[in-house]
């Protein structure tokens, strides 16, 4: 037998910028009985030489200039499936290959057909059918069904022992007399890459526990767990498109992430190496919104940016850890549910969240019932701004995504989401890139008396300047997006001073929806989750504790806001609850001067600083459209009025008053720090 040697160093074009998980291991069937010999129809056939490129088994060979070669020839005793149909019946035929002339490079191969196979029935080839270890075996699924053929590729074990070559061909199999008709040569589908992976800070090697690739989508392309320890890496990939792809490399208890931009397509059958180069992501629930490190775990529905680079976000229910602690009351409030009052807040499934982390709750949804969630892919929903988020990934129980811009070049706000295998989307989080940081010397404190409708009571309300994911354009000049109420996702905010909807863009820059409007009046809370960018007419919970886990009725709109895994805010701010409203709304205090025609807004005077409001108008629940953009405001707070209405501060050009408007209009929200 002869083995021809192919010397392919295709350099991959990578470009790295900043710095990418998940299990999603390729698992090997039970394997059938196979039929005894003398049982069916027994056929040889020929094949041709492998061609395609140089990536047909990746079997180190020779040494020096040669160290590392990928062989590329067909070899005795390598075992190719046979995919075929007798009836309604898939049937799987194990051929191996007998004979490699020397000369030609042509391998014999023998398999057997059940009887009863017609004549002229098309087949698929598959290369390779055997372990990783070369145990002959075929694969079929636990149904009997044969496996799509990207299901044969052994686990890949990132070393140079694999068979990392998958091949396909067609034909058609004959029985009287017994021969096989190749109509299509098997060809290669994945390409061989070679990684080599170093510390991105001291340019030392990585010797990873696993190490993944993702495509920009958030798909995961392929996981390498059993990886002898070596920083020197062998991955059978399919053939990529230009474009951004994540790594990410276990080592140890710590997992380093890279960015990578493939300038070229790649060809399938060919062999490329390139060094990664790795560091670890910004955790943002441990970093705060100025972007300094903390001590302890704080989770939000909304994450603040402030430069480019590789952040992850932990796969959490909203706020449900709060300086390292579980949050408890944030989606279990306990106590009596009633109409008005949800004693333990639900996930996309309509079940009761149990635990923080989405990971760790149980599904009651289809084959996965009584088991945890699943978390497969991620995906960016829209962005208001072209190459603000550039690439999302899963990594364990992270959501990864590389940030593109500076908040000082460009200001923006993105909605990414956590989905299972199936699409479905478990969770999603806002992120706001920005040069706001919330900091304390910012905020306007605000102490309501006892004038109005309080009473007694009273509150101290330490007020953010700009609304929740504000983007300046001019000055006063901006826009920023819109919440129905008692709901945790941003929608696609509008134009400064016209009833637009802004431009918002997919990962790859191109135009997107953004909203869907739906006239559906029986939507869930399982459903707004599941659909974080419809619009639904009618918010259909009656419950008065959406965003204040406290409320039970409108007699205490008075005291802080007890935050819930619903709050859209930052982590350590919340919505205020209505008596900061009404507190600003009253005769007493009501803001003064005209609208402000210039910046479109108006100042609440009451004390010093002043507190700008844009008059940034609504999203009506009739159909989702903007209105009263840069004549009138509307903001919500965490408190209900009623079943079907919610406390608001409004005003125009002529009146400035609390109110109380349909929860399933479309507000803009001024965040306040929680109470400690």
């Amino acid at each position: 037998m002869k083995t021809t040697k192919f010397f392919l160093m295709a350099a991959l074009a990578l470009t790295f910028a900043a710095c990418s998980n998940e299990d999603n291991d390729i698992l090997l069937p039970e394997q059938p009985a196979q039929p005894a010999q003398n049982e069916g129809i027994t056929i040889t056939a020929t094949l041709a030489p492998k061609t395609g490129g140089a990536a047909t088994r990746a079997v180190s060979e020779g040494t020096g200039d040669d160290a590392g070669n990928i062989v590329a020839s067909w070899d005795e005793n390598e075992h190719i499936a046979i995919l075929y149909t007798v009836g309604s019946e898939k049937k799987v035929a194990d051929a191996t290959i007998t004979d490699v002339d020397e000369t030609t490079g042509v391998a014999t191969i023998s398999f057997t057909v059940v009887d009863g196979t017609p004549d002229n029935t098309p087949c698929t080839l598959v290369y390779p059918a055997k372990l990783t270890d070369g145990t002959t075996t075929v694969y079929k699924d636990d149904n009997s069904g044969v496996k799509d053929y990207a299901d044969l590729l052994a686990t890949q074990d990132g070393t140079l022992n694999a068979n990392l070559d998958v091949r396909v061909g067609a034909g058609t199999i004959q029985v009287s007399p017994p021969s096989l008709k190749v109509t299509t040569q098997p060809a290669p589908q994945y390409s061989i890459f070679k990684f080599t992976v170093q510390e991105d800070a001291s340019n030392s090697p990585i010797a990873p526990n696993k190490f993944q690739v993702s495509d920009n989508a958030g798909n995961v392309i392929t996981t390498i767990t059993n990886i002898t320890t070596t920083n020197v890496l062998y991955a059978a990939l399919p053939a990529l498109s230009a474009g951004t792809y994540l790594f990410s490399a276990t080592v140890g208890g710590e997992t380093l992430f890279a960015k990578a931009k493939v300038a070229t397509a790649t060809t399938a059958g060919n062999f490329y190496q390139t060094t990664v180069m790795m560091k670890p992501a910004v955790d943002l629930s441990m970093v705060n919104n100025a972007g300094d490190a903390r001590d302890k775990q704080w989770t939000a529905n909304c994450y603040m940016v402030h430069t480019a680079g590789l952040y992850k976000l932990p796969l959490v229910y909203g706020n449900a850890i709060k300086d390292g602690e579980v949050n408890t009351t944030a989606f279990n409030p306990g106590g009596t549910k009633s109409e008005t009052y949800c004693a333990n807040f639900v996930n996309h499934e309509g079940n009761d969240i149990n635990a923080p982390w989405i990971t760790k709750n149980t599904s009651g949804a289809g084959v996965d019932k009584g088991m945890g969630i699943t978390v497969k892919s991620a995906e960016l929903l829209w962005q208001d701004a072209q190459g603000l988020i550039t690439a999302v990934a899963i990594s364990g129980d992270y959501l990864l995504l590389a940030v593109g811009k500076d908040a000082t070049t460009q200001q923006g706000n993105a909605l990414v989401a956590a989905k299972t295998s199936d699409g479905t989307i478990v969770w999603s989080w806002h992120i706001w890139v920005t040069t706001e940081t919330f900091a304390t010397a910012d905020l306007t404190a605000i102490t309501t008396g006892t004038t109005g409708t309080q009473g007694t009571d009273y509150q101290i309300y330490k007020v953010t300047p700009v609304n929740l994911g504000w983007v300046p354009t001019d000055g006063k000049k901006g826009y920023a997006p819109y919440y129905q109420w008692g709901r945790k996702d941003a929608f696609i905010p509008g134009t400064w001073n016209a009833n637009t909807d802004h431009t918002v863009y997919s990962i790859s820059g191109a135009p997107v929806t953004g909203l869907n409007y739906h006239g559906n009046t029986t939507a869930t809370i399982a459903d707004n989750i599941k659909n974080p960018t419809t619009f639904y007419k009618n918010n259909t919970t009656t419950y008065y504790n959406m965003w204040d886990a406290q409320q039970k009725s409108t007699d205490n709109i008075a005291a802080a806001t007890k935050k819930t895994v619903y709050d859209p805010c930052p982590a350590g701010f919340c919505v205020p609850t209505g008596n900061l409203y009404t507190f600003m709304g009253n005769d007493t205090n009501k803001g003064t001067g005209d609208l402000d025609d210039t910046n479109k807004g108006r100042t609440w005077t009451k004390n010093t600083p002043n507190l700008y409001f844009p008059a940034s108008g609504y999203r009506t629940y009739g159909n989702g459209s903007l209105f009263d953009v840069g004549s009138n405001g509307y903001y919500w707070s965490a408190s209900a009025l009623n079943s079907n209405d919610g406390l608001s501060l409004s005003f125009s050009s002529s009146y400035w008053d609390w109110n109380y408007d349909g929860r399933a209009n479309g507000f803009p929200v001024r965040a306040v720090a929680e109470e400690e």
